[in-house]
């Protein structure tokens, strides 16, 4: 017998669900391919984030992260996945104390503090991890590389396929492979995600044969920035007590409906403030106010990263909109973050089952620091075959693929737009079963025109690829709407308004056959209990 040499693990994404993933892999011993199709950390949503956690605290025990994950995902959580996390976190946040960040403790939850207020807390983050990540040298990373397959040889996944920046096919071979490849707010016209996030987990997971779960729970951030010619940045929270929302009469929208607290409203009420400020911005902008606030807070986080906008926030009010935030649906895994698919494992915002009808605010930071680590640990444990072959981990292919696909040349940019159009119009915050029939019709024809366009650059192949996904994210949303009667958490359908516990506590999972193209939804009771 040959003497086993170390396993080689393949993670798909460098936000911090990839990042944590890569560095307990290598912990383990593991060899490690690192693969982003951008840079590692800075590309991704990690690096956008506030910067908090959500978790056991000095006055939050255990328990009460558990009932208060339950309470905002309405019931349909996977109960295991959220007592994994609860007493998992701590661990994870000693992980990240050791790394050099500091961590400021509020009654709920963790902050990472940016030693600079104008650098957001999650480039603080993610930076000091690519860092560490350079060090460690068995970690290879691999840039400008786009996956658009995972390889599976009897029943079991043993690498990927994709194409580098030079847009060479290239297929990669691994023991365990980790999926880390975020959501898909990005499929939307309204967002705040990066531009590239479009679903690619959901279709490489989907095309490899898994089901998607609860796809139809779609999260939005009320305050995103909505004037024109700025960027679509949300307003990070905590907000000043003497900020104010306002309709353009001035009138304050809060008070009206009875909102006391704006900042336990965006931690656990996240839904009825989208559906409010939708409903408001019908009859004219909504615009936040911070006039009112003392000068010495514009020095601190947040206020401070407004301060780098060309428009003067401290004195004028300015647009704000509800936004594609999160995805709470995604592939099923256990706990030891396994798919149903033998060596794919999958962490992060691509996966389902931590938050269910709704998230909990700071929690996406959490399950990628912790279900992370869980995956990495477990993927440098798998072991495919017996016998490890020494075959390179790479396959060059450098045989261009063909270029001439179909015969259509098409605007990919004008397509994109139309697709984020419509998932914002059909499948946005309030849904109705007229609106998702005429999104699903519309679909069709773009699927059509999408298939036989042709690239002739490897950017356009690239949002060519982004466009298959995002597609498919759109139609994986829409049919997965159409079944559930009733609103639940961040679902919200206007001929169905109330919840509707006694026939659907349950979860969506969505079946993909690509012969046909087309997804079959089933439902399934959500555990009680256990």
């Amino acid at each position: 017998r040959k003497h086993h040499m170390r396993n080689h693990v393949i993670i798909i994404g460098a936000g911090l669900a990839g990042m944590a993933a890569a560095m307990s892999a290598h912990d383990k011993g593991a060899s490690v391919t690192l693969i982003d199709r951008g840079s590692i950390g800075l590309g991704t949503n990690s690096a956008l984030a506030g910067g908090q956690f959500t978790g056991p605290t000095f006055l939050h025990s255990p328990e009460e992260f558990i009932q208060d994950t339950l309470d905002t995902g309405r019931g349909i959580n996977r109960k295991r996945l959220v007592r994994l996390v609860a007493f998992k976190a701590p661990e994870a946040f000693d992980f990240l104390r050791h790394l050099g960040l500091k961590l400021i403790e509020t009654p709920t939850a963790f902050r990472i503090q940016s030693p600079n207020p104008v650098v957001i807390p999650g480039v603080t983050l993610v930076r000091t991890l690519a860092e560490k990540i350079k060090e460690m040298k068995h970690i290879q990373i691999l840039t400008r590389f786009y996956v658009t397959k995972i390889i599976i040889e009897n029943g079991k996944a043993t690498g990927v396929c994709g194409f580098d920046k030079e847009g060479r096919n290239r297929t990669i071979h691994g023991d365990g492979i980790v999926l880390a490849t975020g959501g898909a707010g990005a499929i939307y016209s309204k967002n705040d995600n990066q531009k590239t996030i479009m679903g690619q987990g959901y279709y490489l997971a989907s095309s490899a044969g898994l089901n998607l779960w609860d796809m139809e729970f779609v999260q939005c951030y009320p305050f995103v920035i909505a004037e024109p010619h700025l960027p679509s940045l949300l307003v990070y929270p905590p907000y000043p007590h003497e900020a104010r929302l306002v309709n353009g009469k001035g009138e304050d929208i809060l008070a009206r409906y009875g909102i006391e607290d704006i900042n336990d409203a965006i931690m656990k009420k996240r839904d009825e403030l989208s559906v409010i400020l939708n409903e408001e911005s019908t009859v004219s902008r909504v615009l936040m106010d911070f006039s009112e606030v003392p000068d010495h807070m514009w020095d601190a986080y947040p206020l401070s990263i407004l301060e780098k906008l060309h428009f003067d926030v401290r004195k004028k009010p300015f647009a704000v909109s509800p936004a594609v935030h999160f995805c709470m649906g995604g592939i099923e895994v256990n706990e030891k973050g396994q798919t149903s698919l033998e060596g794919l494992y999958a962490c992060g915002e691509v996966t389902w089952g931590l938050h269910g009808a709704n998230r909990r605010g700071g929690n996406a930071l959490t399950e990628c620091l912790v279900m992370g680590r869980v995956a990495g640990t477990f993927a440098a444990r798998y072991r495919g075959e017996e016998e490890s072959e020494d075959h390179d981990n790479m396959n060059h292919q450098n045989e261009h693929a063909d270029s001439a696909q179909g015969g259509l040349f098409i605007s990919f940019r004008e397509l994109r737009a139309h697709v984020r159009n419509l998932a914002w119009e059909h499948a946005g915050i309030v849904r109705d079963e007229a609106g998702l029939k005429k999104g699903l019709l519309m679909l069709d024809s773009i699927e059509g025109e999408l298939k036989n366009a042709m690239w002739t650059n490897v950017r356009e192949r690239i949002i060519k690829e982004d466009l298959l996904s995002a597609v498919f994210s759109v139609k994986a949303i829409l049919s997965a709407s159409m079944g559930r009667k009733e609103s639940r958490g961040s679902f919200i359908r206007k001929d169905y308004p109330k919840e509707d516990n006694d026939n659907w506590r349950k979860n969506s999972c969505l079946t993909y056959n690509p012969q046909n193209n087309s997804f079959s939804v089933s439902y399934h009771d959500a555990e009680w209990g256990d």
